[in-house]
């Protein structure tokens, strides 16, 4: 059995490229063409729509692509490999990424667009969830996805495929044109056991913790894509903003210039006892000062359309 992996790493995880089998590729089309006319607004930066939310017509192709024997390389020709088809976290993925995006905000497509990993709460010993992206059109000639630790770069059209760690490999969309180049993926994704300490049902029960994150991570991006609304603006910068180093520094050098304040101004010792006490204070300063910035950014959004 063929491995899918090109390029390994103890700390990256494994990631693999390549073009799908034939007998897969002609399914490509047709899904393609259909989704297009789902999508309600092509000038969206992105738009999802999980496996479960298909018409019959495309689930039935995205089974025989999904289910295909091609994807028994994902065990890398380990003996005694589980692999777990991960349905409920299966999607297609309209992608329009903004020229010049870097400059403007990002909001819940940042989450896409800047370097990442997709998940970096859980680590499972033994265990690696993959996602697996399949390019569904043509004519991307500049939208890339890199894999930075790598160095390897990808420009997805029809019929390639890129698998990578979902919790290991750093990785980011870079656009190069000026030009829109509206793309259609199809995601897939597989958890898989290489050290046989688990069973199925513990694998299964696993799983369990990536579905949950994905749905709710998904969700509030998705609410802070493109926003409109307050709650959009909430989601969208919560989501930007954590991604770029300085504000990690700016939030922990608020929070103790925080406690310095609640202890001068309102004399609280600090003391153990009363850690809790500032943890929470310093706490509810730091998200009055998120939903001012909010207002801010939403305010501006109505009143002068700019996001």
């Amino acid at each position: 059995m063929i491995s899918l992996f090109t390029h390994k790493d103890r700390i990256e995880g494994k990631v693999g490229i390549g073009k799908l089998p034939q007998n897969l590729q002609s399914l490509l089309d047709p899904i393609a063409e259909e989704y297009m006319l789902m999508v309600p607004d092509k000038a969206k930066t992105t738009y999802h729509s999980y496996y479960a939310d298909l018409p019959p017509s495309i689930k039935s192709k995205f089974d025989d692509i999904q289910y295909d024997v091609f994807w028994n390389g994902i065990t890398d020709n380990t003996t005694n490999c589980i692999v777990e088809n991960m349905t409920e976290m299966n999607e297609i993925y309209y992608s329009n990424p903004k020229p010049n995006f870097k400059n403007t905000n990002l909001y819940g497509a940042a989450a896409n667009l800047i370097p990442h990993r997709d998940c970096i709460l859980f680590h499972f010993s033994g265990i690696s969830v993959y996602r697996v992206i399949i390019g569904l059109t043509e004519n991307n000639h500049d939208t890339i996805t890199r894999f930075i630790h790598f160095n390897v770069d990808l420009k997805i059209n029809r019929g390639d495929y890129m698998i990578f760690d979902f919790d290991k490999t750093l990785h980011q969309v870079i656009k190069t044109g000026q030009q829109e180049t509206p793309r259609i993926l199809l995601k897939l994704h597989y958890i898989v056991c290489e050290s046989g300490n688990y069973s199925k049902e513990c694998l299964h029960l696993i799983s369990y913790f990536y579905k949950i994150y994905y749905c709710v991570a998904r969700y509030t991006e998705q609410l802070g894509t493109d926003p409109t609304t307050f709650v959009g603006f909430f989601f969208g910068l919560l989501w930007e903003w954590p991604f770029y180093q300085p504000f990690r520094y700016l939030v922990g050098l608020l929070f103790f210039k925080s406690i310095i304040l609640l202890h001068t101004i309102y004399e609280i010792e600090l003391t153990a006892v009363n850690v809790p006490r500032l943890a929470m204070y310093s706490g509810v300063n730091l998200s009055s000062l998120f939903l001012m910035a909010v207002f801010f950014y939403y305010a501006r959004y109505k009143l002068f359309l700019i996001r």
